[in-house]
């Protein structure tokens, strides 16, 4: 073994001890000079994230006009039979346009309230409030439908007003019945961006170009108000009796609402499987959508799937 061979590992051990012991050396000396500039960097780039996410903001609020959000009702004021449908939070009274002309096709009165975008939790409930009330005043049998936050406001709104059922098209209470997605969504807005508003996207009209099932959605500035009210109606939702005859349609791949929690829930509800297993949470934007109606309305009450 030659002097090299017999040096290295000595030379190495050496450089390694001495990296090791150097290295913590040299950065407590500069840690007083960098951290300084850590933090004008960190400071400078979360600025810049702001002013992108309100000019992101300021573009968006253009596109408010293309999404109308104006409530409606269609239908004979005589018929004997009134539905009041409650859209989605990240929908519009449009949602329900082809269910409320196959109601009125077959005798219904159809009143669908706005749910206003810009509103909180007890103007939402005020304003189903009314409907249901309108209702009442023309019909004997009144149903309240409700889809995904939908759902969950019908369940809320029969604790004040009594209806002969209610029709849940995959109703929203995941975030008080297992997933705290939606409420860490929220806390990360708080976090990360100064101001009172977020962005989300809402669907422009049922009536474009493509299949049934697509989305055409426009941005949408709201407020965190708003937002925190969302997250607030299915806590409220839990309170409803449960003397309510409640229908229950639901997708078997839904990405939104948790289906175990909902079926726990209201065991004795009349379950429904939406008739296509490509259905997600958008029902009522779904392909099958005729079919899900028609199960609604003509199949006995006690025709069920087994829980």
């Amino acid at each position: 073994m030659n002097r090299m061979t017999r040096f290295r590992p000595w030379y190495r051990s050496f450089v390694s001890s001495l990296s090791g012991f150097l290295l913590p050396c040299l950065l407590l000396c500069l840690t007083p000079h960098l951290a300084p500039l850590a933090a004008a960097i960190t400071w400078g780039v979360y600025l810049f994230l702001q002013l992108i996410y309100h000019l992101v903001l300021a573009i968006c609020k253009r596109d408010r006009a293309l999404s109308p959000t104006t409530s409606y009702e269609c239908g004979d004021k005589a018929a004997a039979m009134c539905a009041v449908l409650v859209h989605g939070f990240a929908d519009t009274p449009l949602a329900w346009t082809r269910e409320a002309e196959a109601l009125v096709a077959r005798g219904w009165r159809v009143i669908v309230p706005e749910i206003d975008h810009d509103a909180t939790a007890s103007e939402w409930l005020e304003t189903l409030h009314c409907a249901i009330l309108e209702a009442k005043s023309t019909a004997s049998h009144v149903e309240v439908w409700g889809h995904s936050m939908g759902g969950a406001l019908s369940l809320a709104a029969v604790q004040r007003d009594s209806v002969d059922r209610l029709v849940l098209w995959a109703p929203f209470l995941a975030p008080h019945m297992g997933s705290f997605t939606a409420k860490t969504l929220f806390l990360l807005h708080r976090l990360l961006f100064l101001g009172h508003e977020t962005l989300t996207w809402f669907p422009v009209n049922r009536h474009g170009k493509g299949s049934p099932e697509t989305f055409y959605r426009v941005r949408r500035v709201i407020s965190l108000r708003t937002f925190a009210s969302a997250l607030s109606v299915p806590k409220l939702a839990l309170r409803a009796p449960t003397s309510v005859p409640i229908s229950l349609l639901l997708s078997q791949h839904d990405t939104v609402v948790r289906n175990a929690p909902v079926l726990k829930r209201f065991p004795t509800a009349r379950l429904l499987w939406a008739a296509s297993a490509r259905s997600s949470h958008a029902l009522t934007n779904a392909a099958d959508w005729e079919i899900n109606l028609k199960r609604l309305l003509d199949e006995p009450d006690d025709t069920c799937n087994s829980l």
